[in-house]
C-alpha cells in the first residue's frame, strides 16, 4: 500500500483548508474578466472557472505530479472559449496586460506541436495577481495564489473535452488506433478553424464593400440579404440597432419583388420609419421585421389607392 510522506500530507492538508479560497478567486476573476472584455470589446464565447477537487489534488500528490505548492499551478483554473483562433491571440494579449505571467510554466500548445504534427491546441497561461489588483479589497486575500488560464476555440474545446473523457475511461491509455484517430480528427478541426477564420474575413470584406456602395448610392448593385439590409438601415437611415433581420423577412421582400436595395428604397416611408424610431427610444429597440412588414403593407395600400 502506498504511504504518503510528511511533505505530501502537509500539501494535502493545505489544499483541503484552502480550496474554497481558490474557488472564490476563480469566480471573482470570472466576473472581472467579463467586465474587462466588455470594456475592451473583446469577442469571446464563454468564460468559466473551477477549483481542482481535493480528491484530484491528492491523487496528483501521490503520483508526485505535485511535489510542492509551487508546482501546483492549476489549483484554480479559468477557461476562455472563443469563436475564432485569431480571437485567442487577442484574449491572450489582454490577459498579459492584466496579470503577472509565469513564462516558464506557460505555453502555447499550437506552437509546440511542430510543423509535422497535429493534436491538442490551446494557450495555457500560469499567472498571479499584480499589486494593482491586490490593493482592491475583493482580491487582497489572493496574494501569491497561482491560477491557470486556458484559451481555446469552440472546436479545440470540443476535441479536448471528448478526448479527455475517453482517455479517463481508459486510465489515460487509449488503444493506439483510437489515439491515432483522435489525432487525425484534431487535424480536421484545425482546418475547420482556419476555414471559419477565412469566412469571417470574407464577411467583413463584404460588409465593407456594401458600406462603400451605399455611400456611392449604387443601391441597384446590392442584393437584399440580412447583412446588406441591416447595413442600409443603419448607415442610410440612421437606425443604429445591432439586431439581425430574419430570413423570413428577407424571403417576404423577395416574394414582393424587392431584390436589391434600390427596390427597398422605393418602399421607404418616412412617417413609418419615424414612428419606429420613436418607439425604440421609449420602449427599447424596435423590430426591423415589424417595421419592414409595415412598409410593405403601406406600399400595397398606396398601390390600391
Amino acid at each position: 500500500m502506498y504511504k504518503k510522506d510528511i511533505k505530501q500530507i502537509e500539501l494535502i492538508k493545505y489544499y483541503k483548508e484552502n480550496r474554497e479560497n481558490y474557488r472564490k478567486m476563480g469566480k471573482r476573476l470570472e466576473k472581472f474578466l467579463k467586465l474587462i472584455f466588455e470594456k475592451e470589446k473583446v469577442t469571446y464565447h464563454s468564460i468559466a472557472s473551477r477549483a481542482k477537487s481535493s480528491e484530484s489534488f491528492s491523487k496528483k500528490v501521490e503520483r508526485k505530479e505535485y511535489s510542492s505548492l509551487e508546482s501546483a499551478t492549476d489549483l484554480c483554473g479559468i477557461r476562455v472559449i472563443t469563436f475564432l483562433e485569431s480571437e485567442t491571440k487577442i484574449v491572450e494579449s489582454v490577459l498579459r496586460k492584466i496579470f503577472l505571467i509565469d513564462e516558464m510554466r506557460s505555453e502555447d500548445k499550437s506552437e509546440n506541436l511542430g510543423e509535422d504534427k497535429v493534436g491538442y491546441k490551446s494557450i495555457h497561461l500560469v499567472a498571479t495577481l499584480p499589486e494593482s489588483m491586490l490593493k482592491m479589497q475583493e482580491f487582497e486575500r489572493f496574494k501569491n495564489l497561482k491560477f491557470e488560464i486556458q484559451v481555446r476555440t469552440i472546436l479545440q474545446h470540443a476535441w479536448a473535452e471528448v478526448e479527455h473523457d475517453k482517455n479517463y475511461k481508459f486510465s489515460g491509455q487509449l488503444p493506439p488506433d483510437i489515439k491515432r484517430r483522435f489525432k487525425l480528427l484534431a487535424g480536421f478541426l484545425e482546418i475547420a478553424d482556419r476555414e471559419f477564420e477565412n469566412i469571417s474575413k470574407e464577411i467583413t470584406e463584404y460588409e465593407k464593400k456594401v458600406s462603400e456602395e451605399i455611400a456611392d448610392n449604387k443601391l441597384q448593385e446590392i442584393g437584399i440579404n440580412s447583412t446588406s439590409l441591416g447595413k442600409y438601415l443603419n448607415e442610410k437611415l440612421g437606425i443604429f440597432i445591432a439586431q439581425s433581420i430574419s430570413q423570413k423577412t428577407i424571403k417576404l421582400l423577395n416574394e414582393n419583388e424587392i431584390k436589391n436595395l434600390k427596390d427597398f428604397s422605393e418602399i421607404e416611408n418616412t412617417e413609418i420609419i419615424k414612428k419606429y424610431l420613436e418607439q425604440r427610444n421609449k420602449k427599447g429597440p424596435s423590430s426591423y421585421d415589424l417595421m419592414i412588414r409595415h412598409l410593405l403593407s403601406a406600399k400595397k395600400n398606396d398601390q390600391k389607392d
